[in-house]
């Protein structure tokens, strides 16, 4: 009778063990409950603010959302939006990709260079704030986490973008000086009608021997004998002009006196020159307001994209 109740009692104890064991070495886990991905480098941008020296981290998808509203309009077309967010993410991507290094780009965050913060985005909107985020967010929530990939080898390709083109986007070797095959010279012919395309910039002859002066360039004779044998791209920008008998880049024209881009025609009226300027930024990849223009016209944000860079595929990072 012992043996028998002794049996009984081990038989209980494994009983009430077993369940134990299980719940150890297979833990329960609820459709509500299921474990997070765990976090990654590559799911944070970390960059360097020139202004306050301390490295910001931003996670990608607020990143996406910062920098599309930094580089467009919350009122454009939520294609064109979508396509922003595409190309900066890539852009931002490949830095990540090749940096390596402490931090993965500078930006002067602090003045809102290349991404702006909600706040930053508050001061910038005002009363419209809410709604204008909710366009960004919108766009960059049905296109996150897509890049634009060389369609050969599959990596992410150089995404660059600007403003406003001359009515025709640059050859990447003509403004970077490597040839690049995703960035080819393409139409956007509706840039020429948008507010901003053309501009000008005067600069007195005073002003012009000063910033050559600087320049290690010396002007003599009559000036309007100083700036000629302008040489320009087939989509306008200049490759190269003659200053006091040196060659000058049209970039560095464009830097030396602060004008909107490369494409510019110039005179000199007697007192002082006058620069003609065509388009806003270096003119390579997709023109910011080119896609907006397409997007009015009933293009999605691929067919943008498309347009603007080519031997690459849409793909999911």
């Amino acid at each position: 009778m012992k043996k028998r109740l002794l049996i009984l009692l081990v038989t209980a104890c494994m009983m009430a063990v077993l369940p134990l064991i299980a719940v150890k070495e297979i833990p329960f886990q609820s459709h509500t409950d299921t474990p997070k991905a765990p976090v990654i480098s590559s799911g944070v941008f970390r960059i360097a603010d020139t202004k306050s020296g301390k490295i910001i981290s931003v996670e990608d998808k607020e990143f996406c959302i910062g920098a599309v509203a930094c580089e467009m309009p919350p009122s454009f077309e939520k294609e064109a939006l979508k396509a922003q967010c595409i190309a900066c993410y890539t852009h931002f991507c490949r830095l990540r990709e090749q940096n390596g290094k402490e931090s993965d780009f500078s930006a002067n965050l602090s003045e809102g260079e290349v991404y702006m913060n909600r706040e930053q985005l508050k001061n910038k909107w005002g009363s419209l704030y809410e709604e204008s985020f909710k366009a960004v967010e919108t766009a960059v929530n049905e296109v996150f986490g897509k890049v634009l990939t060389d369609s050969t080898d599959g990596t992410l390709i150089d995404a660059a973008y600007h403003a406003i083109s001359s009515g025709q986007t640059e050859n990447a070797k003509d403004i970077f000086g490597t040839e690049d095959r995703h960035l080819q010279a393409v139409s956007s012919a509706g840039d020429v009608n948008v507010s901003g395309y053309l501009s000008s910039k005067e600069v007195s002859a005073d002003r012009f021997r000063e910033v050559m002066r600087k320049q290690g360039i010396s002007l003599s004779g009559e000036a309007d004998t100083w700036l000629n044998n302008l040489q320009k791209t087939p989509s306008g920008a200049v490759l190269s002009v003659q200053v006091g008998g040196q060659s000058l880049t049209g970039p560095q024209m464009r830097t030396l006196f602060d004008l909107r881009s490369a494409a510019f025609d110039s005179l000199f009226d007697g007192k002082k020159f006058i620069f003609t300027v065509y388009g806003y930024g270096h003119g390579v990849g997709m023109s910011q307001y080119g896609a907006q223009c397409m997007a009015k016209q009933g293009a999605s944000c691929t067919e943008i994209l498309q347009h603007y860079y080519s031997h690459c595929n849409i793909t999911e990072r």
